[in-house]
């Protein structure tokens, strides 16, 4: 009789424990949602320069209002900006992302970064990625023109724009935006992989030299000017320790825990003229 007791005992123990069990998983379930094995999504905005007179705007240069109107859509709407740091940082550490991420980028290294970008990201406590090219910042650095219209940043502008703690400053390569016979950082016809592949790593390195010495900056990414990308590119990209890589696919991101997923983040170029809610709608879920 005895027997059957502890029988029955070990049974309804049993039943117990299984039904903790699955109400574990189904809170377990809850607290890291299936979003976070699909991978977070990422949407990425791109911007170029940011200039107030119509008369010199082209199909990718936005007015300060339109950027302002950006902005505010995505404060409204539950957007938080991250920048490249704070992906690496929940790859690497699981360090939690927000909500609704999303990502700002702007190319090139415009001085109207410092006359619009910097105070409405403060106006609206948000982050931003500069991505820059070392000729420029050279040419302004020797010959300073802080124009708004058509000026570049200086090496101690851009040491200026990382300081602010609003904006996360990285590689557009040194000498490759607008190298003649080849589109952006990308590999030209007939050009050996070996060649190629010597000519983007020079490139590359010398930038982020330069970006240390400078500016004071550690680049983790790399911009690819124009998005020209291929997997000898990337190779390289990855044996120089960049921990992420930005390409001109439209494309929204999933990001997991896989470092593997922070290389050709997709991005949607913003056109001047499109009206917000088209394009936002494209990309926002």
């Amino acid at each position: 009789m005895a027997f059957f007791c502890s029988r029955e005992r070990l049974d309804a123990v049993l039943i117990v424990c299984c039904l903790c069990a699955g109400l574990f998983i189904a809170g377990f379930s809850r607290l890291f949602p299936a979003q976070e094995e699909e991978g977070i999504r990422l949407p990425v905005l791109m911007y170029h320069s940011i200039l107030k007179d119509p008369k010199r705007a082209g199909k990718y240069v936005v007015s300060p209002d339109t950027l302002k109107g950006d902005l505010q859509y995505l404060k409204e709407r539950g957007y938080t900006t991250v920048v490249v740091e704070d992906l690496i940082r929940y790859v690497d550490q699981g360090t939690p992302l927000p909500e609704k991420p999303v990502m700002l980028t702007f190319d090139d290294g415009h001085y109207n970064y410092i006359s619009y970008l910097l105070p409405l990201l403060e106006e609206y406590d948000m982050k931003a990625v500069v991505s820059v090219v070392g000729e420029f910042a050279d040419t302004y650095t020797e010959t300073p023109d802080p124009n708004p219209n058509y000026g570049y940043l200086s090496w101690e502008e851009i040491g200026q724009l990382a300081r602010s703690g609003r904006v996360e400053i990285q590689n557009h390569s040194y000498n490759l935006h607008h190298q003649q016979n080849r589109k952006g950082a990308g590999q030209k016809k007939g050009e050996s992989t070996e060649a190629y592949q010597k000519l983007l790593r020079e490139d590359l390195t010398e930038m982020q030299t330069a970006l240390f010495h400078r500016a004071g900056v550690r680049s983790t990414c790399f911009t690819y000017p124009l998005g020209n990308m291929n997997s000898a590119s990337e190779e390289v990209v990855r044996e120089l320790g960049l921990r992420a890589s930005l390409g001109c696919g439209e494309r929204v991101n999933r990001i997991t825990r896989d470092p593997q997923c922070l290389y050709g983040l997709g991005r949607f170029n913003r056109p001047a003229n499109a009206a917000r809610e088209t394009f936002m709608n494209r990309i926002l879920e």
